[in-house]
């Protein structure tokens, strides 16, 4: 009978064994089936991530080949000047833009020329900023001329504010040449804008301009507006008269020194032109004060915001920018003008 207790003991003891090993197989069984499956996820997960990459890689190639002769807008002209070898630039904001007409300077003066204004920014800074990255795609010019007014402040090109028009020169944020770097920093691009492939193009909404351009950028078409100043939707006021300051600012002296060094060290004769604003933000000291910085920086300088036009609302089409007629009125006094004539003499 003991032997009996002593064999069913033993047989208890081996099955509780074997039971408990078959139990373990098959747990490690599935622990081992969940880590093929988890890698085999993770994998996929990987592929597919690798895959969305490429295809935006690619997509964002594509884009960038497609545009990168072409300007979307007329304004993001950064790559279209390049190889112009101009004998003279023009610099400023938008009254740069659309009062300085080229194919009025060429015809009038035998030379060429090219409107690389801004618009949007009336800093000295983008003045400079923008003609280091025309001289890193062109010879220098022998001319520069700059629109100068007490709109115009100094400004700081690494330490920018202003981000008008930032989503028009999205376009060259994503992996940026060395050339354009500083238009990028300029406006400040982050990261992800830099090196997200496809992140700007939809963050600024330019699929619908990178897809739909249909013809080529023209460098010799002017921007001059031909319409007369709708003062119902754009009515006249004085509001801007207080950005105005009644005294010389030692920023701007310094930043437009700056831009004449510049100039200097290019072999670029720097002439500066106050074109005409409309009389109601007019202010006598401030559009004298212009001049007094010019002269303190011996740098040649021409006052076209005369009384006759100041005072005509037919040259306008808003308080600081003369319209198509406008422009023709003040090349008229510009083609007699001394100092300009002596100025492309020289």
């Amino acid at each position: 009978m003991g032997k009996i207790q002593s064999m069913g003991f033993l047989f208890l003891y081996y099955s509780g064994d074997f039971l408990f090993l078959c139990f373990f197989r098959h747990q490690s069984t599935i622990h081992l089936l969940s880590i093929l499956k988890m890698k085999t996820f993770i994998k996929n997960i990987v592929r597919f991530s690798l895959f969305i990459i490429f295809i935006a890689i690619l997509l964002q190639t594509i884009i960038s080949l497609k545009i990168r002769n072409e300007s979307l807008n007329d304004i993001d002209n950064l790559e279209q000047t390049s190889n112009i070898n101009a004998d003279l630039v023009f610099l400023g904001s938008s009254r740069c833009w659309v009062h300085f007409d080229p194919s009025f300077f060429d015809k009038t003066f035998k030379i060429r020329s090219v409107n690389i204004g801004v618009n949007g920014h009336t800093e000295i800074a983008m003045a400079i900023l923008r003609l280091k990255n025309y001289l890193s795609k062109n010879n220098p010019p022998k001319f520069a001329i700059l629109s100068f007014d007490p709109l115009v402040n100094a400004g700081s090109e690494v330490d920018n504010s202003n981000f008008c028009d930032k989503d028009i020169y999205a376009r060259y944020s994503f992996f940026p040449n060395r050339k354009n770097l500083s238009f990028v920093n300029y406006f400040k691009f982050n990261l992800s804008e830099r090196y997200i492939p496809l992140y700007s193009i939809f963050k600024y909404k330019m699929l619908d301009d990178c897809l739909s351009i249909t013809q080529k950028y023209n460098m010799n078409c002017n921007h001059i507006v031909d319409k007369k100043w709708d003062t119902i939707h754009n009515p006249i006021t004085n509001s801007m008269k207080k950005n105005y300051s009644n005294k010389v600012q030692i920023t701007t002296v310094n930043s437009l020194g700056e831009l004449n060094n510049l100039c200097k060290k290019n072999n670029i004769k720097l002439l500066c032109i106050q074109t005409p604003v409309y009389k109601a933000i007019y202010d006598e000291l401030a559009f004298k004060n212009t001049k007094v910085i010019c002269k303190t920086l011996n740098i040649s300088f021409i006052d076209i915001n005369i009384k006759p036009f100041r005072n005509n609302i037919e040259y306008f089409y808003s308080p600081t920018h003369l319209n198509k007629y406008g422009v023709e009125q003040m090349n008229q006094l510009l083609k007699k003008d001394s100092t300009l004539i002596t100025f492309f003499k020289h």
